[in-house]
């Protein structure tokens, strides 16, 4: 017996095993023909680009291959896409690769669903319910750790960041 995915949970739980899973064949089938996906442009990490389905799933295949997926989290938008389901993998870790220290430090994948198919997929950085820190954020919670223990402010910044002395 086939059944057909209708309510947006679904969809996005649907999604999301299919990501943990690694089967693209599933996850091609969610994906909006017409539909616009975010990806990280491959030479530069930090540039995103707005790319068509087949490009998308190239980029996310090549993400899958070199991980496993452990855990999944379900979150909203608070930011640009207002209550759009949000998908976090691995504590926020995956699919982007590690971002320097002006990017936020958790990445979830905000999904756009009409008539029952992905159309949009966004990286997404602000969430409902998942706390979400600043690089510097959580750089600047290290370095008072780091004073508290009898380090001085220089020492602290050197010992997280690198920069200084």
């Amino acid at each position: 017996m086939t059944t057909t995915l209708t309510r947006t949970a679904d969809i996005v739980n649907e999604f999301a095993l299919a990501t943990q899973n690694k089967d693209i064949k599933v996850l091609k089938n969610l994906l909006y023909q017409g539909g616009e996906f975010e990806i990280e442009n491959e030479s530069d990490f930090s540039v995103r680009l707005i790319v068509p389905k087949q490009k998308f799933l190239k980029w996310y295949k090549t993400k899958l291959e070199n991980i496993d997926i452990t855990e999944i989290n379900y979150d909203q938008c608070l930011h640009c896409s207002i209550g759009n389901p949000v998908v976090l993998f691995n504590q926020g870790k995956f699919p982007r690769e590690e971002k320097d220290s002006s990017a936020r430090s958790k990445t979830g994948l905000m999904l756009n669903i009409k008539d029952t198919k992905i159309t949009e997929i966004r990286f997404c950085f602000v969430f409902l319910k998942t706390e979400n820190k600043c690089g510097f954020e959580v750089d600047g919670e290290k370095i008072r750790a780091l004073i508290a223990q009898g380090l001085s402010i220089d020492e602290a910044i050197y010992k997280v960041t690198g920069l200084g002395k």
